[in-house]
């Protein structure tokens, strides 16, 4: 059996999929709803020893191993002293004698070497005689050969095209701290000098940074080789994780691998970094530098995710540059315009309402917008340009905010009122803050654009009057979050086709549209609410009639009470998924009439099939990389799920 070379990927521990510090991913699997969840680093204190050769970015190829110098098993190789070898036969071990196979090696790539370099530069005719005892072989047809310089179709592809390619073997996702990274890639770098510098470029666009020793060997890199750094494209810190390395905050400040200074002379060495992603494992290193940098200094920076920073040296110095445009400064640098398009400040609780005042007016073409929990006000919202067009609106738990200020800004303002709209969050706890009334809620439903796709009103309160809005709006959401107030019953005419009332089709002249929901959010639905016998025994939501549903997020007493009736939920074709503080119910096995005889699925859209279980595949344009159900963090660049800014999307509840 052949020995394993060094540079084949080694299996992942969880099997389908590589995990992170900290992190919730999405595994690699057909399943809705299905995560991996790590808690230890992948970095840890024992495999300190191989991250002292570990380089952020690698541009030296992986060499295997040879089967001579590093056999499989004991007895493959019996090491000599006068370089023999015995290799076992079915005829007797059989002497093999390494030198005299070495000699042979070297005269014949001599031997080559000399036939190349015959002749001209571009070609060369192979005089056989000169080379080579030909009394065995007879050659006399043969006709010289002719060599040209030329390259193969691959590497003669524009960067363009190469770009698309390579994406595919780019990992969004770093993996064990024991595996090397972009394995596939390092094995491209050898192939030929054109492909290697193609290689060597699509290794810097997206870098992913771990832990503060991989910044600072890819800090030493760009300092070495300065013209890499305008390659970066993005910078990635949403899987680092400051105690993967060091035990204490001390020694971590003592190695000085990153800090807010080794911070901004990176961000000075990438000119043309587009995607800058941090997390609050980072809020210590960002200063008032650092930031009037990501805001001034990069002028292709499109996409700015500083999601969870809360420390006090972030809050103070994002303070100071909103400070800094006031009525009494002097500070006359700050244009009136950015460039940044996906700007997320999720869950930044502790900036003042000033800093969303300066900022917001500043964001002429903003697309993506995530401020859940924190002090935006209604006055900084209409301060939004005009020319904005906001596609990804979250406004989750803003208790500042107000409901008659945020339908206004809904109604009335150009960013988000000319169909733009794709995603839009006003949920909120309701055992704290309380956005949305009845009356709220039947003065918001009617203006909501109809390319929505994805709309939650958690924590709102509702009743039976917002039924037929909500019907109209499942024609065209994939996911809804409803509020408190509703039973059962009435979720199951929003999602069973032909089930609205008599009266509602009279007065709309028309039948109601079937649904699109993929996905329905009930964890305001308390047990005594959450008709088991309704669901489990006459199917209510998880019958065939309420395809294509195949995600429900329940609260953890109705997840326990379900769990206790398993067999039943299976013989529905459901099963029970969960991760974090989610819980969810899911759809897991094929209807039998949308099977064909064949097996194949007739199913609308895209379906992956899995041993008995035949899901949709999630993966849609407006979710920019993930592929579950009920994200709760906007993501602001296409990549998979993974990190810590997984465990925003899918782990926490608001």
């Amino acid at each position: 059996m052949s020995p394993k070379p060094r540079f084949m990927r080694s299996p992942s521990p969880v099997g389908l999929g590589r995990s992170s510090f900290s992190s919730i991913r999405e595994r690699d699997s057909d399943l809705a709803q299905t995560f991996t969840s790590s808690k230890i680093s992948s970095y840890s204190s024992h495999n300190l020893k191989h991250l002292a050769h570990e380089v952020a970015v690698s541009d030296e190829p992986s060499t295997p191993t040879s089967p001579l110098s590093t056999p499989s098993t004991a007895g493959d190789v019996i090491p000599s002293d006068n370089n023999m070898l015995l290799l076992p036969s079915q005829h007797g071990a059989v002497e093999f004698d390494l030198k005299a196979r070495e000699n042979d090696l070297a005269q014949s790539f001599a031997r080559s070497l000399a036939w190349l370099n015959t002749g001209s530069a571009m070609e060369s005719q192979v005089d056989a005689s000169s080379v080579i005892d030909l009394t065995d072989t007879v050659m006399n047809d043969v006709e010289d050969v002719k060599l040209t310089k030329s390259k193969q179709p691959f590497e003669t592809l524009p960067i363009e095209i190469f770009r698309m390619i390579v994406d595919h073997l780019i990992l969004d996702t770093p993996p064990n701290g024991i595996d090397r990274r972009n394995v596939d890639l390092m094995s491209l770098l050898v192939t030929s000098s054109s492909v290697h510098d193609k290689t060597l470029e699509a290794l810097y666009r997206r870098v992913i940074v771990p832990h503060s020793r991989n910044f600072q060997k890819f800090f030493t890199q760009l300092e070495a080789h300065a013209p890499r750094g305008e390659w970066v494209r993005r910078l990635d810190f949403s899987h680092f994780s400051p105690v993967s390395l060091f035990a204490t905050a001390s020694a971590r400040a003592a190695a000085k691998n990153l800090t807010a200074e080794t911070l901004l002379r990176c961000l000075n060495m990438t000119p043309n970094l587009q995607e800058f992603l941090v997390q609050d494992y980072l809020d210590g290193d960002i200063d008032e530098n650092v930031i009037r940098k990501l805001l001034v200094g990069l002028p292709r920076l499109a996409a700015l995710d500083l999601c969870g920073s809360s420390s006090v040296q972030f809050r103070n110095a994002f303070a100071a540059i909103a400070a800094s445009e006031g009525p009494d400064s002097t500070d006359s640098t700050w244009p009136q315009k950015l460039g940044i398009q996906r700007l997320s400040l999720h869950k930044c609780i502790t900036l003042p309402s000033a800093v969303f005042e300066f900022l917001l007016p500043k964001l002429n073409r903003l697309t993506h917008l995530d401020l859940a929990g924190t002090r935006v006000t209604d006055e900084a919202l209409m301060s939004i340009p005009t020319t904005a067009r906001i596609s990804h609106l979250n406004l989750a738990k803003c208790s500042l905010l107000t409901a008659d200020g945020v339908i206004n800004f809904l109604t009335n303002h150009p960013a988000v009122n000319r169909d733009t709209l794709v995603f839009l969050s006003l949920g909120c706890d309701a055992s704290t803050f309380q956005l949305l009334e009845v009356e709220d809620v039947s003065r918001l439903l009617p203006i909501l654009p109809k390319t929505l796709k994805s709309l939650s009103l958690k924590g709102s309160k509702m009743n039976e009057s917002h039924l037929p809005h909500l019907r109209e709006q499942a024609a065209h959401l994939e996911e809804l979050a409803l509020g408190r107030g509703l039973s059962l019953d009435d979720v199951g005419t929003i999602v069973h086709i032909g089930q609205a009332p008599a009266e509602e089709k009279v007065d709309n002249g028309h039948t109601p549209l079937p649904h699109e929901l993929r996905y329905l959010d009930l964890s305001d639905m308390d047990v005594e609410n959450f008709n088991l016998a309704s669901l489990l025994i006459d199917g209510l939501l998880l019958g065939q009639k309420t395809w294509p549903l195949e995600v429900i997020e329940v609260s953890d007493p109705v997840f326990k009470r379900v769990a206790k009736s398993n067999t039943a939920l299976h013989r529905m074709g459901w099963r029970q998924s969960e991760i974090g503080s989610r819980s969810w119910l899911v759809r897991g096995s094929p209807r039998p009439s949308v099977t064909s005889g064949r097996g194949r699925s007739s199913l609308p859209g895209s379906v992956c099939t899995r041993g008995t279980f035949a899901m949709e595949n999630g993966s849609r344009k407006w979710k920019m990389g993930a592929q579950s159900w009920g994200m709760r963090k906007i993501p602001v660049a296409h990549a998979k799920v993974g990190g810590m800014y997984g465990s925003y999307m899918f782990g926490r509840k608001l």
